[in-house]
C-alpha cells in the first residue's frame, strides 16, 4: 500500500509539473524572444539616428561610426534612395533581421545571429527543471509521510480483520488518528461481537442437539437389543442386527458432525478408501435400494487406494452421492476408487444429466428439489480433511471426491 500511495502521489506531481511547467517554459521563451527583438530594434533605431546625423554633417559612413552599437558578428545595412551600405561583419548563416522604425527615406536593418534571441532561454528552462525537481522531491517526501500515516493503521487493521471471531481479536483503538479507519474499527468490533454470539449459539445448539439425540438413540438401541434377544426366527435376528448397525452409524454420524462443527483439526488417519466403500455399500444396503428402484449399482476399486480421511467422512460423502444418484440419476450407477498422483479419487457416475446450473452453483445450499444441503455438507466434510468434492461432468452426471493420498503401513494396513 505504501508503494502504491508513493507511486500515485509521484504520478500526480509529475502530471502537475508537466501541465504547468511546459506552458510556463513556452511562454517564458516567447517573452525572452520578444525582449531580444525589442533590444535589437532599439539598437537599429540608434544606428539609423547616428547615420542620419552623420549624413547631415557630411561625416563619412564607416564601420567605426557605429562600432560601439554593433557587437561582434553583427552588421547593419543602411538603405537610402535605393542605395545599400553594409557596416560591420555580416553573420554567415542563421540570422535574424530587425529594421528600425519609420525614419523617413533612411532605413537601418540590424543583422545578427539568430542565437541572440535565445541567450537567456536555457536559463529559464534550467530554472523550471530545478523547480520541477524540487516539487517532485517535496511530493515524494509528503507521500512518504502520508503513506506511513495511512498504511500503518490499515496494516494493523488488516491483521485484526484476520482474527475477527477469534479469542485473540483486539478491539482496542487503532493508532493513527484517522477518523475513517476508526469508524471501520468500530464496525469490526460490532461484527466480532455478533460473530462471537453466533458461534456461541451454534455451538450450544450443536451440543444440545447431540445430547438430545443420543438419549433416544440409546433407548432405541436397548429396545433393539431386547428384540434381538426375544427373536425366535433367524430372519428377525438378522434384521435386529442390521438395525443396530444403523443406530451405531447414526451415533457415529452425529459425533462426526459435532466434531466438524467444533473445528477440531486433528490430522485424519490413513484409510483404504476402496475397501471402505465396498464395505459400506454392503452394510448400508445400497445394493438392495438400487435393486428396489430397478437400477444397477457397480462398485470398482484399484488395488491400493490409501488416503487420509476420517472413515465417517468417506461414508457420509458416499451416502450423499449415492442418494443423489438414486433420486436424480438414471441408468447404471458406477462407483470407483482410484489413486493417481497425490489424491485418492472416489468417482460416482450415472447415466443422467444435470442442466440449468453450473459446477459451482450445484453445491450451494437450497439448490435442487431436495433439502439442498447434502452436497454442501459433503463438500465441507471433504475440504475439512484436505480434499474436495467436484462435479466433473454434467452429461453423464459424474461427481468426484478427492482425499489426500496416504501410504499404507508396513503390513499393508493403516499405520
Amino acid at each position: 500500500m505504501r508503494r502504491r500511495l508513493l507511486r500515485s502521489t509521484l504520478a500526480i506531481a509529475l502530471v502537475a509539473v508537466v501541465v504547468l511547467g511546459l506552458p510556463l517554459g513556452v511562454v517564458g521563451t516567447e517573452l525572452l524572444h520578444q525582449r531580444a527583438d525589442m533590444r535589437l530594434e532599439r539598437r537599429a533605431d540608434a544606428v539609423a539616428l547616428r547615420v542620419a546625423r552623420a549624413e547631415s554633417s557630411g561625416t563619412p559612413l564607416t564601420t567605426a561610426l557605429v562600432a560601439d552599437l554593433l557587437p561582434p558578428h553583427q552588421a547593419v545595412q543602411i538603405t537610402k534612395d535605393g542605395r545599400r551600405i553594409t557596416l560591420g561583419s555580416l553573420p554567415t548563416h542563421d540570422v535574424t533581421r530587425v529594421t528600425s522604425g519609420d525614419g523617413g527615406p533612411l532605413r537601418a536593418t540590424l543583422v545578427a545571429p539568430s542565437g541572440v534571441r535565445g541567450d537567456d532561454v536555457g536559463t529559464v528552462w534550467v530554472a523550471i527543471a530545478g523547480l520541477a525537481v524540487l516539487a517532485l522531491g517535496a511530493a515524494v517526501a509528503l507521500a512518504t509521510v502520508q503513506s506511513r500515516r495511512l498504511a500503518a493503521p490499515l496494516e494493523e487493521l488488516s491483521r485484526r480483520v484476520e482474527r475477527v471471531g477469534e479469542p485473540t481479536y483486539d478491539d482496542g483503538p487503532v493508532t493513527g488518528n484517522v477518523p475513517e479507519i476508526d469508524r471501520v474499527q468500530v464496525a469490526l468490533n460490532r461484527a466480532d461481537g455478533r460473530l462471537a454470539d453466533l458461534i456461541r449459539r451454534e455451538r450450544e445448539f450443536t451440543a444440545n442437539a447431540s445430547h438430545q439425540l443420543r438419549t433416544p438413540l440409546t433407548g432405541l438401541r436397548m429396545r433393539l437389543e431386547e428384540l434381538r434377544t426375544l427373536a425366535d426366527r433367524p430372519a428377525m435376528s438378522v434384521e435386529a442386527d442390521a438395525a443396530l448397525v444403523q443406530v451405531d452409524r447414526l451415533v457415529a454420524t452425529i459425533e462426526h458432525l459435532e466434531t466438524a462443527a467444533r473445528h477440531r483439526d486433528d490430522a485424519p488417519d490413513r484409510v483404504d478408501v476402496g475397501g471402505l466403500v465396498a464395505e459400506h455399500v454392503d452394510a448400508g444396503r445400497w445394493r438392495s435400494r438400487f435393486d428396489d428402484a430397478d437400477r444397477d449399482l457397480l462398485v470398482l476399486s484399484d488395488d491400493a487406494t490409501w488416503g487420509r480421511a476420517a472413515p465417517e467422512t468417506v461414508r457420509q460423502i458416499l451416502d450423499v452421492l449415492l442418494q443423489n444418484a438414486l433420486d436424480h440419476g438414471t441408468g447404471r450407477t458406477r462407483v470407483r476408487a482410484t489413486s493417481p498422483g497425490d489424491f485418492v479419487r472416489l468417482r460416482v457416475a450415472d447415466d443422467g444429466r444435470i442442466g440449468g446450473t453450473d459446477a459451482t452453483a450445484i453445491f450451494g445450499r437450497g439448490v435442487g428439489t431436495g433439502s439442498g444441503i447434502g452436497l454442501t455438507v459433503a463438500r465441507e466434510l471433504a475440504r475439512r480433511d484436505g480434499g474436495d468434492l467436484l462435479l466433473v461432468d454434467t452429461a453423464p452426471t459424474t461427481f468426484e471426491a478427492l482425499f489426500p493420498a496416504g501410504d499404507p503401513g508396513p503390513t499393508g494396513g493403516p499405520a
